[in-house]
């Protein structure tokens, strides 16, 4: 029975809601979790499980004590960073309790299980979504039962209206970004589940329902795909090659599914199109006026990139700012006129932070590519994860976040699985 509940668990800690705007209740999961995984017996936790949580959490410690420090000496108002690496340390310890739980059932397939159950939630996650689109009382219900948005929030209105879903997270951007990985993992999962015709006929089936949320969520998940699909191809062209065609024939498959049901939806259910994020994200793509209800819909996607490039990467204006940081968010004590990642973190916590955090996410990522060369499908589930998230982040403050950092552990985890275990793994 407790073997089952694994991946229950698994969603709880990637997509439990903060209600009411102020309970983190996936803090509370990730303190059962942990709590259970202590007093469960039998669960020898191998060393290259236990090192890096040791390390992990000592860097949590490190950021808490810092944050409780300039929170000090610029006697601020905003408790942002001291709740935020607060949260890290348990959200890490919660995902290292996980972790151990499943190394106890599945330990030489640990990060090939890790990864399979992470592409099921987020797969779950999408008929959540498109459930909320299609049926505005589950929509309701998730906002004001589960989510419990603020009322204050500036998304709420059009949140509670379904014009845009965001499923149980609460940005939109981040939501269409990881929802991209229910695309992107599809390879692994191929290689990993799809043994026979039956199971490879379901895997496929759920890229048309995957993106069906990217699409009611926003734009930010099909450039992931994009992306990460160029440089997959870029860097493992030698074994992919031969796949190009089978690329092609998928590809020309969603495009001809997607077709077929926008003509059907925009004759049948035109405001079903324009007046939702599917129109907006569409309009972003193609720049077809007739998509938008008003001019002011929303930005084209050149637009949106050169505006991202242009105003939402910047300096501080003083030498203390760029070593040290202020302390805060930027939203409360002062102003940072941004929302990316780099940006934000710069501002708040300084160039220290940013080159230890950073320098450490693009090494795990290249090592995870790396594995790629000796293992390909696993490489292209590990690296994918590794990516999406630093992408989400270039555009909108992600990579500690409640999702994001779950997730991310989940790919580190199964990336240190496969280097302690490629002996035993078949390729």
């Amino acid at each position: 029975m407790e073997k089952f509940l694994l991946p229950i668990f698994m969603f709880l800690l990637i997509y439990a809601p903060k209600i009411g705007g102020a309970i983190d209740s996936l803090s509370l999961v990730c303190a059962v979790v942990f709590v259970w995984s202590l007093i469960r017996k039998g669960i020898n936790t191998p060393n290259y499980l236990i090192f890096p949580t040791i390390k992990y959490v000592f860097f949590g410690i490190i950021m808490l004590s810092y944050s409780l420090l300039l929170f000090s000496v610029f006697g601020l108002k905003d408790t942002y960073q001291i709740l935020r690496f607060g949260r890290v340390i348990i959200n890490i310890l919660g995902i290292f309790g996980l972790v151990r739980i499943y190394f106890f059932y599945y330990k030489e397939n640990l990060g090939q299980t890790l990864l399979y159950h992470l592409w099921l939630c987020i797969v779950c996650h999408a008929l959540i979504m498109v459930l909320m689109f299609l049926v505005p009382a589950i929509n309701d219900f998730v906002l004001t039962q589960l989510v419990q948005l603020d009322v204050n929030n500036r998304s709420f209105e059009d949140r509670m209206e379904g014009n845009r879903i965001g499923g149980l997270t609460g940005s939109w951007d981040a939501a269409s970004g990881i929802q991209s990985l229910g695309v992107l993992l599809i390879p692994f999962i191929l290689a990993y589940r799809g043994g026979n015709k039956t199971r490879k006929r379901l895997i496929y089936l759920t890229i048309p329902l995957t993106l069906w949320s990217i699409f009611i969520s926003g734009v930010t998940g099909l450039v992931i795909i994009l992306v990460i699909g160029f440089i997959f191809f870029a860097f493992y062209w030698q074994k992919l090659r031969k796949q190009v065609f089978r690329f092609v024939g998928v590809l020309f498959f969603i495009l001809l599914v997607l077709n077929l049901a926008f003509n059907y939806t925009i004759n049948n259910h035109s405001d079903m199109i324009k007046e939702t994020s599917i129109g907006r994200t569409l309009f972003m793509i193609t720049q077809n006026d007739e998509l938008s209800t008003t001019a002011s819909r929303g930005s084209t996607a050149t637009e949106t990139i050169d505006k991202i490039g242009s105003e939402m990467y910047f300096l501080p204006d003083d030498t203390q700012t760029f070593f040290f940081g202020k302390g805060g968010s930027g939203r409360v004590d002062y102003t940072v006129k941004a929302d990316t990642g780099p940006t934000l973190n710069l501002h708040n916590l300084g160039i220290f932070f940013i080159v230890s955090l950073y320098l450490y996410c693009f090494h795990i990522t290249i090592k995870a590519l790396k594995i790629g060369r000796e293992n390909l499908y696993i490489g292209m589930g590990i690296s994918a994860v590794a990516l999406t998230i630093l992408i989400i982040d270039f555009k909108v403050a992600y990579l500690l976040a409640r999702q994001s950092l779950s997730i991310m552990l989940i790919a580190y985890f199964s990336l240190f699985w496969y280097n302690n275990n490629k002996s035993k793994i078949q390729r």
